[in-house]
């Protein structure tokens, strides 16, 4: 009765454990759902549920996927394109800082030289300052 018991535990946990496997399963596209599903995205990047829906029944190829599929593809897809967005502009902004830099260093490199200069300069008159008194 015991090991009837112990082997039911284990069928269950494994049944759930393939469900949530299931669950969480990854959807690989085809080429041509992916082009299907950028039409659509650059027409609309957030498509109601009803577009979505309306989607799955126009278009065959995606007929397949499930609508909450479509809705985490077009979640991916804006997610995507505001990385994307981000990354350019960071680009842009290094590119500027770059530049800055750039002016930032020659410009101390010739004051510090001016500084060496006036040190030595200062030197030369001190000099001179005892040399008279």
């Amino acid at each position: 009765m015991a090991m009837a018991m112990a082997h039911q535990h284990r069928e269950s946990s494994s049944d759930s454990i393939n469900r949530h496997l299931d669950a969480g399963k990854y959807v690989r596209y085809t080429g041509e759902q992916v082009e299907a599903l950028e039409r659509v995205y650059a027409e609309c990047p957030k498509p109601s549920s009803l577009r979505r829906q309306q989607l799955i029944r126009d278009c065959p190829i995606l007929s397949n996927i499930e609508p909450k599929q479509i809705n985490v593809w077009f979640q991916n897809r804006r997610c995507q394109e505001k990385q994307r967005k981000e990354a350019s502009r960071l680009q842009t902004v290094n590119r500027k800082m770059t530049v800055m830099n750039k002016l930032l260093m020659e410009e101390n490199d010739r004051l510090q030289k001016q500084v060496s200069q006036l040190v030595c300069e200062n030197g030369f008159m001190r000099q001179q300052l005892h040399t008279v008194c």
